[in-house]
């Protein structure tokens, strides 16, 4: 018995579903993948930019909405005023207080 020409397009539709799930998956987990690549690269770029640094002192920080790593010891105040401010940034704002 050969297929008719309904059962074709009773099959079709249910074909094309498929493949346009398949495809947004795709797209999705690309999405991830890519994602996932870029935050591998920003945490190796510790080994290039803060050779020194101890990695405790470490911290990532916003500038312009671009996130970079900052060394809270080595980072002086022109550089910290250029940040996004956040509540760490402004404490190490504050002049520090002379103890006895």
């Amino acid at each position: 018995m050969e297929p008719s020409i309904i059962d074709y397009y009773n099959e079709y539709p249910s074909m094309i579903k498929i493949i346009d799930e398949l495809n947004e998956e795709n797209n999705k987990l690309q999405r991830e993948l890519n994602s996932t690549k870029r935050d591998l690269d920003f945490y190796k770029s510790i080994f290039k930019t803060h050779r020194n640094s101890v990695l405790y002192n470490l911290y990532i920080k916003y500038k312009n909405g671009k996130r970079l790593w900052i060394d809270k010891i080595k980072t002086d105040y022109y550089e910290l005023k250029q940040l996004d401010e956040d509540k760490d940034i402004k404490e190490w704002l504050k002049p520090i207080r002379c103890e006895r």
